[in-house]
């Protein structure tokens, strides 16, 4: 089942908490069973959503890259440049299932500790950066793991996983250590 941009719209004008599953499924005329069937919480059909509207922005990314050649750094600049102008202009559901989906988590993370939302933030993006260098490097092609293993080259190998959550432990660590410098 596939919300249309007249149900999904609520995302946009309306808090999420105000957003009720009866509410979508009178936008789209349904029961709200029939919706269940589909989505057993809220949640599911907001992650829905934003997965949907993730495949639209890298499937355009990947368009706007396959046109313009990256030579160079400043070509990698224009292409994520032009991107982001595009995806704040032309996105704005995007944006807000985006936002929505941070404003709700940084709230529950920070209430009762000492991390502010800014640290919050910095350490999600960094974990999101640490996730796709890690799993551009563990991927190698078929053919070198071939090689690797035939010439028992066991020390190249990338564990994708452990890789993940060692470079993370440092990040978060470091990030730890700078909060009590200043």
């Amino acid at each position: 089942m596939c919300l249309s941009f007249k149900e999904s719209e609520m995302f946009l004008s309306s808090e999420y908490e105000k957003i009720k599953m009866s509410d979508i499924a009178k936008q789209m005329g349904m029961s709200n069973g029939i919706l269940f069937v589909y989505f057993r919480t809220k949640e599911a059909l907001f992650l829905s959503l934003l997965c949907r509207e993730y495949e639209k922005r890298l499937a355009h990314l990947t368009e706007m890259a396959k046109e313009m050649p990256i030579r160079n750094f400043v070509d990698f600049k224009c292409l994520v440049m032009n991107e982001l102008t595009e995806l704040v202009d032309r996105t704005p559901l995007y944006i807000r299932l985006e936002s929505l989906r941070t404003a709700e988590l940084v709230p529950i993370i920070c209430d009762g500790n000492q991390l502010t939302p800014k640290d919050v933030m910095d350490i999600l993006q960094a974990e999101a950066s640490i996730i796709t260098g890690c799993k551009l490097s563990a991927t190698l092609p078929a053919e070198v793991i071939g090689i690797i293993e035939q010439h028992g080259l066991d020390g190249l190998k990338r564990d994708f996983k452990s890789e993940v959550l060692s470079t993370m432990n440092c990040y978060v660590d470091g990030y730890k250590s700078n909060i009590k410098a200043i």
